[in-house]
């Protein structure tokens, strides 16, 4: 039973891109698919989630060398990163910080519970980073887990549909936006749509926004709270 939920999952992955091939599913991420047949599997056999959790716990694991992974697309255009650099920085530094205040303010008119903001904070922010965050602001890493994935679908599904709306194709500005606002599930978004220069652009936002984030978030919530 230890690698039942390893088994259960890569199995139900693979069916969900099989899945994913046929015309009505063709606009649904694989992960939703399979994330949704793991919970039925679950609950359909009354399975505990620490069971399923002891073999699935690998892939949360990897979940960071994954993220590492991406440096290879980043490496590749790396030129593009050097001619954009500045409207890059500014990108990555406006988009924490709206994250960040726009979750807090939203919340608090809301009325929501002060963990359940901390907890949605990090929201854009791939996983193992995300809940590192959480933990340090007092929410609940469970949740932001959630939170982080949803966010992830969501800007995968719409991300590219939206830009194409207003108009922008410019591939740096599609990137920034992907990645720092649906990290690591919008990145791979670009990289099914093989779109290189995209790619790079969004490792790179993910990773700096992530680090930003961390940084910014307890100081900026902590000067929220004072005034």
């Amino acid at each position: 039973m230890i690698f039942f939920g390893l088994v259960l999952t890569i199995a139900l992955y693979a069916i969900a891109l099989k899945a994913n091939r046929l015309r009505f599913l063709k606009k649904l991420p694989p992960i939703v698919f399979a994330g949704v047949g793991i919970i039925l599997f679950l609950k359909l056999f009354k399975i505990d989630y620490q069971i399923y959790n002891q073999g699935a716990s690998i892939l949360t694991f990897l979940l960071g060398p994954a993220t590492i992974a991406l440096a290879y697309p980043l490496f590749k255009n790396k030129e593009v990163l050097t001619k954009n650099k500045r409207a890059i920085w500014f990108g990555l530094v406006f988009s924490t910080l709206t994250a960040i205040v726009s979750t807090f303010v939203i919340g608090k008119l809301l009325h929501v519970d002060f963990n359940i903001i901390m907890s949605m904070v990090p929201k854009s922010v791939t996983t193992p980073v995300a809940v590192e965050i959480s933990k340090s602001l007092g929410g609940i890493p469970e949740f932001t887990a959630c939170i982080v994935i949803l966010t992830g679908i969501i800007g995968g599904l719409s991300g590219h549909r939206l830009l194409k709306l207003f108009k922008i194709k410019n591939d740096v500005a599609i990137g920034l936006s992907i990645g720092a606002t649906s990290h690591v599930l919008g990145t791979a978004r670009c990289l099914e749509k093989n779109q290189q220069k995209q790619a790079a652009v969004s490792t790179l936002a993910l990773i700096i926004v992530g680090l930003f984030t961390a940084i910014i978030a307890p100081v900026l919530v902590h000067f929220i709270l004072k005034f």
